[in-house]
């Protein structure tokens, strides 16, 4: 969770923002409907339909590429572009018939070995273990990570409600569900993408969760990557082999993932890849140093501003859309990151 100091300065950077050339860069994830969803990655079909309505009726899409460089830029921020990461099954099926309503360009970026996995993707076996609602045993031992670790569940009246409100990545923790949660996630995402997968296991197992995931939150197979990878208003880009937390790996294994990924996204693609996202948003030196090696246009982390022209294009920001209606998204793009001020909506 953010810290005061940290929200403050991510604040004043902001402002500062609003007075310079700047323009948007949006990031999705799901486009599915969830009762729980800690990190906020589910918009649901009709948000998402109402959100593209408003960037076609401000003509406000730009693809990607143009935050290359200067052309998305302007005083008003109207030019914005759209992403997804991951590669969810539901960008092809929920999410593409959406943008060719609205003839939206968008750039999905793809983990190469998620392609074809019939399994969730461990965060979202971890909010179904552990954030469903149904009930939990009162004590978990976690052997997975720096040594053995238990954990206690206490439920409290409320504490349902309380969980479906909250934000992960912003909420004070009040529940030990939500303790739970953000402690294995935490473990979790340091650890190898084979033991990921056996914690998953285990937590599921532990909370009595069977493990066939839902058929919506899987990643795409390589017929529907190829269907994507074929249409005219998307393009893929890579997202490393496996969707690792790149700043808490050495120099090489970062190198190796980011360049493994993307020959990955490449060859099924049968096309050059120009596009890169860091997974958790998370990069450092090493990580810019792999990325620019590969000759990318463009690559994008999480940190939630507008883009500005003087921003490096291997490391552009992005603001993640949420659950909103078009009049709240409207709001949300002008008021709290001064995009879209120069069109009547």
């Amino acid at each position: 969770m953010m810290s005061r100091r940290d929200a403050l300065a991510r604040a004043l950077r902001q402002r500062a923002r609003r007075h310079r050339r700047r323009g948007g860069i949006l990031m999705y994830h799901c486009i599915s409907e969830e009762t729980y969803d800690p990190w906020a990655i589910c918009v649901s079909a009709r948000a998402f339909d109402d959100q593209m309505a408003v960037l076609a009726q401000a003509r406000a899409v730009v693809d990607l590429a143009a935050f290359a460089g200067g052309d998305a830029y302007s005083r008003t921020g109207a030019q914005l572009a759209v992403t997804f990461d991951d590669g969810y099954v539901d960008n092809l099926v929920v999410a593409l018939p959406v943008l060719e309503r609205y003839e939206i360009p968008a750039t999905i970026f793809v983990i190469g070995n998620a392609v074809g996995r019939t399994r969730e993707f461990w965060w979202d076996g971890l909010q179904r273990a552990l954030m469903s609602g149904e009930p939990l045993p009162d004590r978990l031992d976690f052997p997975f990570g720096d040594g053995q670790r238990a954990f206690s569940v206490n439920e409290q009246p409320g504490d349902i409600e309380a969980n479906a409100r909250w934000r992960a990545d912003s909420g004070e923790i009040s529940t030990s569900r939500q303790a739970l949660f953000r402690a294995l996630w935490d473990a979790i995402v340091v650890l190898e993408p084979t033991e990921q997968d056996d914690a998953i296991d285990y937590v599921l197992s532990w909370a009595g969760r069977t493990s066939t995931p839902p058929t919506s939150r899987v990643a795409v197979d390589a017929e529907q990557f190829s269907r994507l990878a074929d249409h005219p208003l998307i393009t893929l880009g890579s997202h490393t082999l496996d969707h690792v937390s790149l700043t808490d790996l050495p120099a090489e294994r970062q190198h190796a993932q980011i360049s493994a990924g993307h020959r990955k996204i490449e060859e099924l693609s049968g096309s050059r890849v120009t596009r890169f996202s860091y997974p958790y948003g998370r990069f450092d030196d090493s990580s810019l140093a792999a990325v620019r090696e590969l000759g990318v246009d463009v690559a994008c982390n999480s940190v939630p501003m507008p883009a500005i022209a003087s921003d490096d294009p291997h490391a552009l920001p992005r603001v993640q859309a949420t659950e909103m209606d078009g009049d709240q998204f409207t709001r949300w793009l002008r008021e709290d990151h001064g995009l879209l001020r120069g069109q009547r909506l």
